[in-house]
């Protein structure tokens, strides 16, 4: 079998209607899959084409169909079409799923990592905010621990009518604790008893002493603990009392003892 007796024997027409016997059949496919250059300018359908230019699967196969041509060849046109719709889509279909479950995937990985980024830089955050807190509260904790004095030191001092705005006294923080013995001249004023208030600048009072007497020499004798107050600054407010158990202001103090 040749071109020209493909063409003169109406061979392809014959072959699509099933006409041809089986050993011209087999002819012809062997024709087309020895000469792929003059079956690709044959007027067949290219999907047909596409299975003429393959090797049968079995020698008594013709790579249309395993029996006798028949008028069934249509089907068999029709189903290698269908055939070869359904190989396509079954190509094409998983790859776009990889691919789209691909992307997807990339995505959820992403916002994953960048949730658990976001998670560890607020951890982090909480943490060392909780650190600051903790440092905080060891060093109100030490500075409120009350400590046994390892010295007595004594002051001498004078209060004044208005609030000062400055330190009567600059103490800082003794260590180790200091016992502050204020020894605070009274000796102007007729009063015998105080009280005498003393109140933090920031966290307000402290303490309060009633009825406190000064000594024959006119002076009002306080002992403190300097441990026992935490950094600061406070005001000594001393009043004194009448005879009628009234009081009148007398002066003020501030200690410094940061």
């Amino acid at each position: 079998m040749d071109q020209n007796g493909i063409r003169d024997g109406q061979v392809i027409d014959r072959y699509l209607s099933g006409e041809l016997t089986m050993r011209e059949a087999r002819e012809f496919e062997q024709y087309c899959l020895d000469h792929p250059e003059v079956l690709k300018d044959m007027p067949i359908p290219i999907r047909l084409k596409a299975r003429l230019s393959r090797h049968p699967h079995a020698e008594d196969e013709t790579g249309m169909f395993p029996a006798t041509p028949s008028g069934a060849t249509h089907a068999a046109s029709d189903a290698i079409e269908d055939d070869f719709d359904s190989d396509e889509e079954g190509q094409t279909t998983p790859r776009l799923y990889r691919c789209s479950a691909g992307r997807f995937m990339i995505v959820a990985l992403v916002t994953v990592m960048l949730l658990a980024i976001a998670a560890a830089i607020s951890q982090a955050m909480k943490a060392d905010a909780l650190a600051g807190q903790i440092e905080d509260l060891q060093r109100a904790h030490q500075s409120l621990k009350m400590q046994a004095p390892g010295s007595v030191q004594t002051y001498r001092l004078q209060p004044t009518q208005a609030k000062p705005q400055h330190a009567s006294l600059n103490i800082g923080r003794p260590v180790p604790p200091q016992w502050m013995e204020l020894h605070v001249d009274v000796s102007t004023g007729k009063y015998t008893q105080f009280q005498i208030t003393i109140d933090e600048s920031e966290t307000g009072r402290v303490m309060q002493m009633k009825r406190v007497a000064r000594d024959s020499n006119h002076e009002l004798r306080l002992a403190l603990n300097s441990s026992a107050f935490a950094p600061g600054n406070y005001l000594l407010k001393i009043d004194g009392y009448t005879w009628r158990g009234q009081l009148e202001h007398v002066g003020w103090l501030r200690l410094d003892l940061r």
